[in-house]
């Protein structure tokens, strides 16, 4: 037995006393505003001529919260309060009052900020909170039913979903054709268990969300997936991996081979842009290898992505020298295989990927692995690349369900955490096109003192997706202009404490600066610079859609940081290599995210020919977003001609 002596362990400090730290002026505190510690008068405090008063200690601090409340209120009227947090961004776009970064010592404290007397918001102490009374979490998108899909059904209903469009696509499509199905093989008819608590919503906020992601209730289906009466139910099948795996790697054909080399080259590499652990290229590819319906998810997105233009002469103009050891042959093998990658092909993928997984669902331990997320997700990025956005949104709506049916999130870890943020990427945009919310109530652990580089720019799309919740017309609906400002606000201060603790490698690098419209930006490497790009929009976001009651202040301040965000944007914008799609396809969201707010026509010129450049590179979408956003400034024109 081990000696008792050694495991006695010291007892834990309340969460009042010694958890919590103490500094920080009480004025900022009471504010939650961000305090820089000078001595004797603090930034903020100097910057608005407010009495500075720090506490030392717990009893003076009571003493002085009183005092210090009246003295905010009788210094700061409610309409300064609001215009707050536009003065901080606009004075650390334009380095008038340099924002100090934190030292590591630093990042390590807590700072828990006080709420005000008889306010109930909570906020963390990185931005994380939500006020009870914010509309974030409690609005369904559009298009949504009230009846929402039964959380055990959901991977049956997202594979109900494949098998009814490609019904309605081919007439002549089997699910199962009878030639392909031996007779010996026994399929298990699916067993109606009872939903587990843990995978039903908890509280209000998850139950809309859980509506947001629903699908359209068919009865003929859910009859479908009501179980068989016990004595008709066939012999179950042995729920185990090798059951609906394969016991060594899946052979690939010459043509097979050339599709899954552009996956891991290509696609991959897109997928993973903000990973540097690259699972999406490398755990996935392994994955696929041993499971079949992965293996032709796979190869239907690569198929696909071939077909669209030429990217099989690109891809084979960008292989490196060392790789082409025989250039004529390599040459010629390749031209001669490319040449029969069509959309055919991959449609041919995509049904046989459908044909599998009519009898991989049936073990429910497919149903809870990695294999079928990331099938799922390769579906949905295949319909993304397919051009159909309807389509498209409802496979978003199918992943959602599966993630939430097996529990990842974009903390999970490995394979799952690496798809959930994938998923996330392709809602955000889907999301900011329809103007709905995005179909995800995921909220960060981690404070930023625990993020690595790869952490703040997976923050910055999630502070993007809550700042295109917050320009969705669900959110916009609402009639209390006060919870709107109080939300605006909130968002603005998340938004400049991600910038606060951002390391230093997401700054600027010497550049020669130009007379040109949008100064070119260069931030190295190109994750770090599109996350600073998705910052930039999130902040247009909120200032577009934030309500302005301040009139020509609020206006001015409202103009200063909206110009300073649309010119990172496409500063950054100008300083992406042609070859580097991924960055390319970051960009291209942030101009077309900002171009609504850009009113020069000199400045409307230049941003739409980048959207052009950035959309003849990647290739997609197929629909010009240059003629989209013309569209609106003729609208915008016409309305301020008639005005």
């Amino acid at each position: 037995m081990a000696d008792a002596s050694c495991g006695i362990r010291k007892p834990r400090k309340s969460r009042g006393r010694g958890l919590r730290a103490t500094t920080g002026c009480l004025v900022c505190k009471r504010r939650h505003v961000k305090c820089d510690e000078v001595r004797p008068q603090c930034g903020p405090c100097a910057k608005g001529q407010r009495p500075c008063v720090y506490g030392g200690s717990d009893s003076i601090s009571q003493r002085i919260d009183a005092s210090s409340d009246r003295t905010i209120h009788r210094t700061i009227s409610p309409q300064s309060q609001i215009h707050e947090p536009l003065r901080v961004l606009v004075d650390a776009c334009h380095q008038e009052q340099p924002v100090r970064h934190p030292t590591d010592a630093f990042r390590q404290k807590s700072v828990t900020p006080s709420p005000g007397p008889g306010s109930t918001r909570t906020v963390s102490r990185h931005g994380q909170g939500l006020s009870p009374h914010s509309p974030l979490g409690y609005v369904p998108s559009p298009g949504t039913e009230s009846s929402s899909t039964s959380t055990r059904l959901a991977p049956l209903s997202w594979f109900e979903l494949l098998a009814n469009d490609a019904a309605s696509a081919d007439r002549d499509f089997l699910l199962s054709p009878p030639h392909q199905i031996p007779p010996s093989v026994a399929v298990e008819s699916p067993v109606a268990q009872p939903p587990s608590s843990d995978l039903q919503p908890h509280n209000q906020r998850e139950r809309e969300s859980f509506q947001a992601a629903s699908f359209r209730r068919d009865p003929e289906i859910d009859e479908r997936l009501v179980a068989a009466p016990v004595e008709d139910a066939p012999a179950a099948l042995p729920d185990e991996y090798s059951s609906w795996s394969t016991a060594t790697p899946i052979e690939l054909s010459d043509q097979d081979h050339f599709m899954f080399d552009h996956f891991v080259r290509t696609l991959g590499a897109w997928m993973d842009f903000f990973d540097p652990t690259l699972q999406l290229s490398t755990t996935l590819p392994h994955l696929a290898l041993r499971n079949i319906g992965l293996m032709k998810a796979l190869l239907a997105l690569s198929a696909r992505h071939l077909s669209l233009s030429s990217e099989t002469n690109q891809y084979q103009h960008n292989r490196t020298a060392t790789e082409k050891a025989n250039p004529s042959d390599i040459a010629d093998s390749e031209k001669e295989v490319a040449s029969t990658v069509n959309r055919n092909l991959a449609v041919q993928y995509y049904y046989e990927t459908l044909q599998y997984l009519n009898k991989a669902m049936h073990y429910p331990s497919y149903t809870r692995s990695a294999e079928l997320i990331c099938t799922a997700l390769l579906i949905s990025t295949y319909e993304m690349v397919d051009g159909s956005n309807y389509d498209w949104e409802r496979h978003l709506k199918g992943v959602f369900w599966i993630q939430r049916f097996q529990n990842n999130n974009g903390e999970s870890g490995g394979i799952r955490q690496a798809v959930w943020w994938s998923w996330l990427r392709q809602d955000v945009w889907v999301a900011m096109r329809e103007r709905r919310r995005v179909f995800s109530f995921f909220q960060p652990r981690k404070p930023y003192s625990m993020l690595d580089t790869a952490g703040f720019t997976c923050r910055a799309y999630y502070l993007l997706s809550q700042c295109v919740n917050y320009a969705s017309r669900e959110e916009s609906k609402t009639t209390d202009i006060q919870q709107r400002l109080e939300r605006g606000n909130e968002l603005l201060f998340m938004l400049q404490e991600w910038q606060d603790y951002l390391p230093r490698e997401f700054r600027p690098l010497p550049q020669k600066q130009t007379a040109e419209t949008f100064p070119p930006i260069w931030i190295y490497p190109s994750p770090y610079a599109a996350a600073v790009q998705l910052h930039s929009l999130a902040r247009i976001l909120v200032v577009l859609h934030r309500p302005s009651i301040g009139g020509l202040q609020d206006y001015r301040a409202a103009q200063r940081l909206l110009a300073a965000s649309v010119s990172t944007v496409c500063g950054i914008a100008r300083m992406i290599k042609e070859k580097d799609i991924p960055a390319s396809f970051v960009s291209l969201t942030c101009l077309f995210g900002a171009g609504m707010s850009v009113h020069a026509p000199h400045e409307r010129t230049v941003l739409l020919d980048l959207i052009e450049t950035f959309q003849h590179r990647i290739r997609w979408p197929v629909d010009s977003l240059r003629k989209e956003l013309e569209s609106e400034y003729q609208k915008d024109e016409l309305s301020a001609f008639a005005g």
